[in-house]
């Protein structure tokens, strides 16, 4: 018995795009009383497909998963995308997966889906299959948003595009394409300390490889239920030359060394500064925390 609305895609950074297709899904499959599944592949094909690139996420796994489950999908299967799966034809996909292991009622898909060896099936592939597997296809639109490019053109929302914003430094315009802030999942570690010396103790975040940072610079942000300023950068007032990323949260004491947190990074406020000496940093870490005081979470 087929019992499944099913949304197929990678949903990197789970943004405005991927949310009208989870949506629809999730609709659909309430008004008709079957189970909504989102359908996902780990590690990201483009980091079997082309290695050498070194293709950073916004999402890890676990990020990307709390973001559909929040959307209420009923269950999120994640296929593990290793280099004999990359070998199955779409046919073999649709038969192996949507049809014997989720036994798909229907099936939604992005405008731009593509699948099976070689990327070589795509949305009239998937509605060919539809039609001899009998399952119902249902192909969604592009979601378009203006980027700051000149003439405020509209753009179709894309996880490439947004990676590309938040590289180039538009942060707060790529947070508006996902539709929701900016997560990084770590485990605090301990630092140097010197936050703690500064008088501003920080939570520091030991996070996966592949996962895309923001540039260097100070952030408004919520974790654990509070606010916090966030820096991300090589701390070059101190020489430190290695990557951080630590967390001031306001008005939090607790011990919480080896515990993994979610920081959500809402606004950029500034760029990295290389101080003329401490005093000056302490200055302008203050003014970075009445910011933060004075910002609506």
């Amino acid at each position: 018995m087929k019992e499944a609305v099913v949304a197929l895609g990678t949903f990197d950074g789970v943004h405005l795009g991927h949310k009208r297709i989870l949506s629809d899904a999730v609709s659909y499959a309430k008004k008709h009383g079957l189970k909504s599944i989102a359908v996902t592949f780990n590690p990201h094909p483009q980091q079997i497909i082309i290695p050498e690139r070194g293709l950073k996420l916004l999402t890890t796994l676990s990020e990307r998963k709390e973001l559909i489950n929040a959307l209420g999908v009923d269950e999120v299967i994640t296929i593990k995308f290793t280099t004999g799966f990359q070998k199955l034809s779409y046919k073999e996909f649709a038969g192996k997966y949507l049809v014997k292991k989720i036994k798909a009622a229907v099936v939604f898909a992005g405008y731009d889906f593509a699948f099976g060896h070689n990327r070589s099936g795509g949305v009239d592939q998937l509605k060919n299959l539809g039609r001899e597997f009998g399952f119902k296809v249902k192909i969604v639109k592009p979601v378009k948003e203006t980027v700051p490019a000149g003439r405020q053109e509209k753009h179709i929302v894309k996880s490439s595009l947004i990676r590309n914003l938040i590289s180039r430094g538009n942060f707060n315009h790529a947070i508006h394409l996902l539709g929701h802030p900016f997560q990084i999942t770590g485990r605090v570690i301990h630092g140097v300390g010197r936050g703690g010396g500064l008088g501003f103790h920080t939570a520091n975040l030991k996070i996966e490889n592949h996962k895309l940072l923001p540039q260097h610079g100070v952030y408004l942000g919520k974790t654990l239920g509070r606010k916090c300023v966030v820096n991300i950068g090589a701390r070059p007032t101190f020489g430190s030359g290695s990557v951080e990323i630590e967390a001031h949260i306001l008005n939090f004491s607790k011990n919480i060394y080896g515990k993994k947190i979610k920081l959500q990074l809402y606004k950029k406020i500034r760029d990295e500064i290389q101080f003329n000496d401490v005093e000056e940093l302490k200055e302008r870490i203050r003014k970075d925390i009445d910011i933060l005081k004075r910002y609506v979470i």
